[in-house]
């Protein structure tokens, strides 16, 4: 499958940490980012499914 291009805004210390995982491991950042979003979409599935108000809970 053609991958498909998109954009996104993240805050500057975000983008900073992923930046420095992806340098510390010798991965690009494009890598990085595209393996959190395949663990999230894998954690969706489970289950107990998707709330997205739960990181505002446990916070």
């Amino acid at each position: 499958m053609k991958s498909a291009r998109t954009t996104i805004s993240l805050p500057p210390e975000q983008l900073e940490q992923l930046q420095a995982l992806a340098d510390r491991h010798g991965l690009s950042l494009a890598w990085v980012i595209r393996q959190a979003i395949n663990e999230f979409l894998a954690r969706i599935d489970q289950p107990a499914g998707f709330d997205p108000l739960a990181s505002r809970k446990e916070g």
